[in-house]
């Protein structure tokens, strides 16, 4: 194998790794402002500091989704909303969350991972209930590297 190969690898990873945080930094893009034009939409109170926090915090699989409804609805109470605002609160950002993770996130990291979006759903699925939340946020960009790994080893013993 000749030196440049062996220099391809790390830089392939490297770019792998970049795509999936530029993946990653557009998903919680596009939620903050579906959760930002939800809020606004259902007549939140203090929904302009509600959704960009919600959906900063989306960067946080699964526990961020937790931590910014908690927050969501401390922000709502405090802003003077009752229990219905937080209802229709807990509605958006369920919307928010099926959304993320039936399109954005398989369709999205699959294209900055060239991945198919369904191998990426499987990933995120197998690494949440192998690996809990951190195996969901990690399953991808690890299968990603893996193949990468893979396709060089694969040429390295000459077999296409």
């Amino acid at each position: 194998m000749t030196s440049s190969a062996h220099s391809s690898l790390p830089r392939e990873v490297a770019g792998t790794l970049w795509r999936f945080l530029h993946g990653q930094a557009l998903i919680a893009a596009i939620l903050t402002v579906f959760h930002t034009v939800g809020f606004y939409a259902i007549g939140l109170p203090a929904w302009w500091l509600a959704g960009p926090i919600v959906g900063l915090l989306t960067l946080v699989p699964y526990f961020g989704f937790l931590v910014g409804a908690g927050v969501a609805c401390v922000i709502a109470l405090l802003a003077g909303g009752g229990l219905w605002d937080v209802v229709r609160l807990l509605l958006v950002m369920a919307t928010g969350q099926a959304l993320e993770g039936l399109y954005l996130t398989p369709k999205i990291l699959g294209r900055e991972l060239n991945l198919n979006p369904l191998l990426v759903f499987g990933a995120v699925l197998v690494g949440l209930m192998m690996f809990g939340p951190l195996g969901a946020f990690l399953a991808a960009p690890a299968l990603a590297v893996f193949l990468i790994f893979w396709k060089h080893a694969k040429r390295r013993r000459g077999v296409s």
